[in-house]
């Protein structure tokens, strides 16, 4: 299996245990804004190095669509500050992306993809919800 450089930025702990299974699986894996340190994973300070990364990775959106959902960043992360830190052409994987990081994205030359799409993502999602009521 060929080695990904991927960036985690943000998320809650579900993100934390992608970044770390990611590791686990052998890939580069570096994580900004969420929260403590991730075994496997690099922990980031800034976003200096993501243009170095195959793919990034975002949460679903924050209600405000502006900001990455990242409750454990302790300040808000908007999300022109990750895209202004990208190149054309790396791959920006989120869910329910809105217009706002939609736009950033072409206008920065990032490709977007948004997992929400995929269909077993949202059957596995909507179950949860069903067996509660």
């Amino acid at each position: 299996m060929r080695q990904v450089l991927f960036w985690v930025v943000g998320g809650d702990p579900r993100f934390a245990a992608l970044a770390q299974a990611l590791a686990e699986e052998g890939h580069g894996v570096h994580t900004f804004a969420l929260g403590d340190p991730v075994p496997g994973a690099v922990t980031e300070t800034d976003l200096k190095g993501l243009r170095e990364a195959e793919c990034v990775i975002l949460p679903l959106p924050a209600a405000d669509g502006e900001n990455v959902n990242a409750p454990l960043a302790g300040a808000p992360l908007p999300l022109s500050q990750v895209i202004d830190a990208m190149v054309p052409g790396q791959l920006l994987c989120a869910g329910r992306a809105g217009q706002e990081l939609r736009a950033l994205a072409q206008a920065r030359g990032v490709e977007l993809v948004d997992y929400f799409h995929r269909e077993e993502l949202a059957v596995a999602n909507a179950v949860p919800g069903a067996l509660a009521v």
